[in-house]
């Protein structure tokens, strides 16, 4: 930075990420809840938009804020990550003024507009009958159009101020974006002036807003607190309450932030701060609306049935018809709050998988320098979690949505079946990434040939093939016993000893050939990848070189980790006799290795493997340029 050159008119944007692990886990994590956010705003925006019975003020409000919400976040992270992945930390003088103009624009907006969804409360339940005048279509439009103009007004006065100022320091602006305070630290003029300005700004889209939200909140509670009806008060309580949550999550790192003298302010705390009204709030107000808000959840159901052009029905365990050859999966959500969070929770778990499977794909196939043997078995175990998470999830969130818990006798075989080959091609797939490691480290000379491209192959197909056909015996086998007790099967999809407990006759037989089989396929294997582990490791102890003892340590660590989540919860869940199960602790162990499985592989690979994360950069300077 001191050598930066001081002629340049780019500024430097230090950033959050430290240059380590935990800097590589930051960003994975807030690119995480960036996704996360844009994916619940724009849900939110077009719910309101789809379901009629949301079409009203308060809604319409909410759907302006998700929109703000929606530019907050694109506003501050792509240049974060952009930064970060590509190593260049720069920024034009026009690019901050952007960032900063839109950032400061839409950080006005917010608090009048959460200062217009608290008078909107505050009419509809002190005054309701002047509720429709007071709340017109007019009105509402007015005030989201003052909203967003006094924004800007406020945001560009400021911009063109600060970008008034000469800079004569350093350019390097200690923050993740374009802050005006923080970049008035380097101005080489006295500042004090705009800085009362700041405070008077602050004081005109914080402090009074606030005022005006407390106030209505305060006749709110007390209208609320007369009302004769408990049910009604529920109500009012409830959305209140999530409006206020909203409210506290923006208002305070903000006022905090912006109001604190430059003599008490610093920089890390700032960043910090500035994670939860740019970042965390963004993502938190769409989640903190639907789960708070029954009306927010009905509306995803009726969008969810009208787009899918199903019927929706509820079946009853007691009264469902023992003739049917449907069976009825219980599932993992309880119908409450919190089955409501696990299944916004588990959603997006399967996206996460699904965007980290895929990119772990496309990197090895498009970048030559992965296009080795460990990649291309790594490549392979990313296209099982790809297909394991979409075997479970889907039915899952499908039958949650539509409180349709039936899947068809063919469908459950369908399922059955795709899980058990999944899951027995990928304990082999991982006993030769294993050998893959042992060949390479204990017999480097020998690793051409032993690990050539036959080889992995014939280990690929071998894996595939092995567990398709112990998967068909058992399907082959379930589907053919006779059940004709409850066809409600205790569980989140048809796992075949939960099937089991529905039969009519005793299946000793077929319950030891599951013990023998999960002793070929989890047992024998682990004793394969220790065995293998424990040869590499006593060959790591004896070299020489300090830095290759390292890398191998960091391939192999990560190889066990993968190794310990997939292994531990499925022996656990499968080795034990049926009297020491329990259908909630076997559920709980499946989310294990059928849901979180697949989303961490390729988050571990990518941790710690610096090959991995250079081919990511070399990938992303490609499509840049």
């Amino acid at each position: 930075m001191e050598n930066y050159n001081q002629t340049s008119t780019d500024f430097i944007l230090l950033g959050i990420f430290p240059s380590s692990r935990i800097g590589l886990f930051l960003f994975i994590l807030i690119v995480f809840i960036f996704l996360m956010a844009l994916c619940s705003n724009l849900c939110m925006i077009l719910l309101i938009l789809l379901d009629t019975h949301l079409h009203t003020p308060m809604y319409f409000l909410l759907s302006q804020l998700s929109l703000l919400d929606l530019n907050y976040i694109s506003t501050i992270v792509p240049k974060m990550a952009y930064n970060y992945l590509l190593g260049d930390k720069s920024i034009s003088l026009i690019g901050c003024g952007i960032q900063s103009f839109f950032f400061l624009t839409v950080a006005g907006a917010e608090p009048l507009l959460l200062t217009s969804m608290a008078y909107d409360r505050y009419v509809a339940i002190c005054f309701p009958l002047h509720y429709p005048i007071q709340m017109s279509k007019r009105m509402c439009v007015l005030m989201i159009t003052g909203s967003w103009m006094m924004g800007s007004i406020n945001s560009c006065a400021h911009t063109v101020y600060a970008f008034h100022i000469p800079y004569c320091r350093s350019r390097a602006i200690n923050h993740f974006f374009c802050d005006v305070p923080a970049m008035l630290t380097l101005a080489c003029m006295d500042t004090w002036v705009y800085e009362y300005t700041v405070f008077v700004s602050t004081i005109f889209f914080l402090i009074f807003p606030f005022i005006i939200i407390v106030y209505s909140y305060g006749r709110v509670l007390l209208t609320v607190h007369c009302m004769p009806s408990i049910e009604g008060r529920k109500k009012a309580y409830s959305t209140c309450s999530t409006h206020l949550t909203v409210v506290t999550f923006s208002y305070a790192p903000f006022a905090y932030t912006y109001l604190r003298p430059r003599s008490l302010r610093s920089p890390a705390e700032d960043k910090v701060m500035a994670v939860f009204y740019t970042i965390l709030t963004p993502m938190l107000n769409p989640i903190i609306y639907s789960l708070r808000n029954k009306e927010v959840m009905g509306a995803v159901r009726r969008v969810s049935r009208r787009i899918c052009s199903e019927k929706s029905y509820k079946i009853s365990m007691e009264t469902y018809n023992q003739t049917s050859t449907d069976f009825i999966l219980l599932g993992l959500f309880p119908a409450s709050r919190i089955g409501l969070f696990l299944f916004i929770l588990i959603a997006i778990i399967f996206l996460v998988a699904l965007f980290g499977n895929l990119c772990m794909i496309l990197l090895i196939y498009l970048d030559t320098h992965l296009h080795t043997p460990m990649y291309f078995l790594l490549s392979q175990l990313s296209l099982v979690d790809l297909n394991y998470i979409s075997t479970i999830v889907p039915k899952m969130a499908s039958n949650y949505l539509f409180g349709n818990k039936s899947i068809s006798f063919i469908g459950c075989g369908f399922q059955s079946f795709f899980f058990l080959s999944l899951a027995g091609a990928e304990t082999l797939l991982l006993t030769s990434m294993a050998y893959d490691r042992y060949v390479a480290i204990c017999f480097p000379l020998h690793y051409p040939i032993r690990m050539s491209k036959k080889v992995c192959l014939l280990m690929i197909i071998g894996s595939w093939m092995m567990g398709s056909i112990n998967s068909c015996a058992h399907t082959v086998y379930a589907l053919h016993i006779p059940y004709c007790r409850s066809r409600s099967i205790n569980h989140f999809f048809c796992d075949v000893p939960a099937m089991l407990t529905l039969a009519c006759m005793d299946t000793w037989v077929y319950e030891y050939t599951v013990f023998v089989s999960t002793t070929l396929f989890l047992v024998l294997p682990f004793i394969i990848i220790v065995y293998s582990y424990g040869c590499v490791f006593l060959a790591v102890y004896r070299m020489p070189s300090t830095e290759g003892r390292k890398k191998v340590y960091s391939t192999c660590s990560t190889h066990l980790t993968v190794v310990s989540f997939f292994y531990a919860p499925f022996a656990y869940t499968y080795l034990r006799p049926r009297s020491f199960r329990s259908p909630t602790e076997d559920k709980t162990l499946a989310v294990f290795y059928t849901i979180l499985t697949p989303m961490l592989n390729p988050i571990i690979y990518s941790l710690r493997n610096k090959e991995v994360m250079g081919a990511l950069r070399r990938w992303i300077q490609r499509i840049a340029l």
